[in-house]
């Protein structure tokens, strides 16, 4: 009995792996993605993964807000246990907050859109709200090249750019992130 259990669990396993894109297929006919917003990591990757799955991996706005999991752990998942110090003008928060983007978030939202991007750093620092009485520190993560592919696959679909915006304010931990795929004009 334990090990039919511990075989269908397995088998689910390996059906929940991503899909790793090698080439390009047509843009599907009817598109289906929409703007959406998430409020865990984990519902939002997966729908990356179901996206890139239907083949619409260059038509997404996707937002989530969530607790980092560095914070998480401090914590242990207690959120009356967030000290007023944990935003993101404490220079550690940021560091560790960066070191999930980059070695996390980023190559998580690769993995499980099946395509190999490169994401380039292309803007961070503070900003003020209008009045002055909150700050947020916001990363722009852009990729506009080829993605892993070969010019020739191209032929068959337009090229697409994809931009992850990461603010975090100083009123508390959470972040925002919204991950942006869209088409290029062909010129």
């Amino acid at each position: 009995m334990g090990g039919r259990r511990r075989r269908q669990q397995m088998e689910e396993e390996i059906y929940a792996e991503p899909v790793h894109f090698d080439h390009l297929e047509s843009a599907p006919r009817v598109r289906n993605a929409k703007e959406k917003t998430f409020d865990s990591l984990d519902d939002f990757e997966r729908y990356i993964k179901i996206e890139a799955g239907d083949n619409e991996f260059d038509q997404l706005d996707l937002h989530v807000r969530y607790l980092p999991p560095f914070i998480v752990r401090q914590t242990h998942g207690q959120e009356d246990k967030i000290k007023p110090q944990m935003n993101s003008l404490n220079k550690k928060f940021r560091r560790h907050l960066k070191h999930h983007l980059k070695r996390h978030l980023l190559p998580e939202i690769s993995m499980m859109s099946g395509v190999d991007y490169d994401f380039k750093e292309a803007s961070a620092g503070f900003s003020q709200n209008l009045y002055g009485t909150t700050s947020s520190y916001k990363w722009q993560f852009m990729d506009d090249g080829n993605h892993g592919f070969n010019e020739s696959e191209y032929s068959r679909r337009k090229h697409w750019k994809v931009q992850v915006d990461v603010e975090s304010d100083s009123n508390g931990p959470y972040i925002n992130v919204d991950f942006k795929a869209a088409a290029l004009d062909s010129e």
